[in-house]
């Protein structure tokens, strides 16, 4: 009897300690980053220029000289101990969780180096990690703006009670990250949780609660499920379902009936830690296109990567560009000037002749024991050139910057011209469809007015183009429909700099209704006769979000007379700029017989009549830029003046 009841209680502690270690195993210590309505607002309506970021990541990627590009991104790290010094992840530890996590983002074209040492952080209360509470009062007095905020603590519970390996924030929230120290150490989680700091989702969707929507076949991975496609569709692995040989073994089903096939390999998965090895191309890409676009605000104030060139664009075949360096602690540099992996120049501000051609630029800075590294992607265009006639109705494009066309975020808050069609993500702004086929697969360009700031500037600028006919004409289509819509303006870039307003710039709404057809403008070119331009559209952000602004169709008119046959010559104006209220004509002609017009830059006329003296009075019109057209005999001139 008493070896019977030994055998029991041996028999119990057994299945006491299988049971806990198999409770240890189902419950493992999971993520605690959530995916909210603001952060899945934040998604939709910056998913386009997020992709639009990818596309660049995957040129990147299948160019072989290219793959040696490498950004530098800033982290501060926070270690929390004991009050009294003790405790706390060792530097050790944090160096090797900084190897092993950039031996992974090497592959998206990034590696993280620590900004100015650790921050320590000696509070029991921040010790053992309960409470929502803890991360107000811990960030507030320790984060540094512009950098990635990660803090490593001895433990995380969440509202729930729940122990927590770590969480973050995705695009839109605050650049933090909160870290179990156990577990930043276990070689998956610290990048599964950067992952989700740049934009991706967990392989089983943004519920942890309820089956996934994504189907096995791939019809809607770009929508449900993580919205990443080479990564299958995920059931939620988790410790029951994936074994010590990262197999797994369930057998659920999809809406269709089909067996899933998830993937216990992936980082951004529930699968057991120690399966968890690669991320797929495509999160690759994702990571990279949200690092160039909504987290691309990072440098450490001691040690940054900052240059300009005083001529990043030209239409000349070539040009010598000089280079300044701005950055802050640098005591050496490294410039490869021109894309082909070779250093070209170790001085700090370096001049370089570009041929014709599109070209990135990387610089490498050090300040004697750190070295970080930034590429200014297609950075120097030089001589893309294009000739009139012009008709463009973007149906081509998949992203704005295309066939020399540049989109340029001038503050830096995500206000940008986007290609599109079927309509902008915003409800009750911008067009629905597009102008060019009047349906929702045409393609369209528009400013995305959703989380960028009042006043913020977007400009889309056009190649150069060679303006080869006397009375070119420039004309496209717009839609300003939405009560906070800025404004749009329309310069013209020349190698003698930039003409603003040459068009009455268009203030507000302009639709009526959001199904209202786009708006045609025309504007005269003639002045720019023999000239190599630019056209640049300015769109300035109104008050709200509510404000997208679209154009299509982009043409310019060359069909008019033959310069060479029909220029009427032997005339000048002068004073320009007018600066009282006669513009005097010289001409050896019978100015009896000519016939004039004034028109405005939108190729209105305001005044006329016929040549009686050798002046036109100008008293009446308003301060602006104006254009004299003479008509003598079948011929005529064309002349630009200015009134002040």
């Amino acid at each position: 009897m008493k070896n019977n009841t030994t055998l029991f209680f041996i028999t119990l502690l057994f299945l006491l300690v299988t049971a806990g270690l198999q409770a240890q195993q189902t419950t493992e210590l999971e993520c605690g980053t959530l995916s909210t309505p603001e952060s899945q607002e934040y998604w939709r309506n910056t998913k386009k220029t997020i992709k639009k970021y990818e596309k660049e990541f995957y040129e990147l990627a299948a160019n072989e000289s290219r793959t040696s590009i490498i950004n530098s991104v800033p982290i501060k790290a926070h270690i929390i101990r004991k009050t009294d010094g003790t405790g706390g992840l060792t530097e050790a530890e944090l160096n090797d969780a900084m190897d092993n996590m950039n031996a992974f983002y090497a592959s998206a074209f990034m590696e993280f180096f620590l900004c100015d040492g650790i921050n320590y952080i000696d509070d029991d209360n921040y010790y053992d990690f309960k409470n929502s509470e803890d991360e107000a009062s811990l960030t507030l007095a320790n984060n540094v703006n512009g950098l990635i905020n990660i803090y490593f603590t001895n433990y995380i519970e969440n509202s729930s009670g729940s122990s927590l390996c770590g969480y973050a924030y995705y695009p839109g929230g605050a650049d933090v990250i909160l870290m179990a120290n156990n577990c930043a150490t276990n070689g998956s989680t610290l990048p599964h949780e950067v992952g989700h700091f740049f934009s991706l989702r967990h392989t089983h969707g943004p519920s942890n609660s309820v089956l996934t929507t994504e189907l096995v076949d791939g019809s809607n991975c770009d929508t449900d499920g993580d919205e990443i496609c080479d990564t299958p569709a995920d059931p939620k692995l988790s410790y029951t379902n994936v074994d010590a040989s990262c197999i797994y073994s369930g057998i659920e089903t999809d809406a269709n009936g089909d067996t899933f096939v998830p993937d216990p390999n992936n980082i951004m998965s529930y699968s057991r830690k120690e399966c968890r090895i690669y991320f797929s191309n495509q999160q690759f890409a994702r990571i990279y296109a949200t690092y160039k676009s909504v987290r691309n605000y990072f440098a450490c104030p001691s040690l940054n990567v900052d240059f300009s060139a005083n001529i990043p664009e030209d239409c000349a075949s070539n040009l010598t560009v000089d280079f300044t360096d701005n950055s802050p602690g640098a005591t050496s540099w490294q410039w490869d000037i021109n894309s082909d992996n070779i250093i070209d120049y170790t001085i700090q501000n370096p001049s370089h002749t570009y041929s014709s051609g599109i070209y990135d630029v990387t610089l490498t800075v050090s300040d004697g024991t750190n070295s970080v590294t930034k590429t200014y992607f297609e950075y120097i265009k030089i001589g893309t050139q294009k000739s009139t006639p012009i008709e463009e109705d973007f149906e081509n494009f998949d992203i704005a910057n295309k066939d020399g066309w540049v989109a340029n975020d001038v503050n830096g808050n995500g206000y940008n011209w986007i290609a599109t069609n079927g309509g902008t993500p915003s409800a009750n702004t911008g067009p629905e469809v597009d102008n060019t086929t009047g349906t929702a697969s045409g393609t369209f360009i528009y400013t995305e007015a959703s989380y960028a700031v009042t006043g913020d500037v977007a400009e889309y600028i056009s190649p150069c183009i060679n303006i080869s006919s006397v009375n070119a004409e420039l004309e496209f289509a717009y839609h300003m429909y939405g009560p906070n819509t800025g404004e749009l303006h329309l310069d013209i870039l020349t190698d003698s700099g930039e003409i603003l307003d040459v068009m009455t710039p268009l203030v507000g709404q302009q639709q009526t209704a959001q199904t209202d057809n786009f708006i045609l403008a025309k504007i005269n070119l003639s002045a720019y006769y023999n000239q190599s331009v630019k056209i640049r559209f300015r769109a300035i952000r109104g008050g709200h979000w509510d404000g997208d602004i679209a154009i299509d169709d982009m043409r310019i008119n060359t069909n008019l007379l033959s310069i060479n046959k029909n220029e009427l010559s032997g005339f000048k104006i002068y004073p320009n700029p007018v600066t009282d209220r006669t513009l005097n004509i010289k001409s050896t002609l019978n100015l009896n017989r000519v016939n004039y017009e004034v028109t405005n830059l939108l190729g209105q006329k305001v005044l006329s009549g016929t040549l009686k003296s050798k002046e036109v009075n100008v008293s009446k019109l308003h301060s602006g830029t104006y254009f004299l057209i003479l008509k003598y005999e079948g011929k005529k001139s064309i002349k630009r003046f200015i009134i002040q």
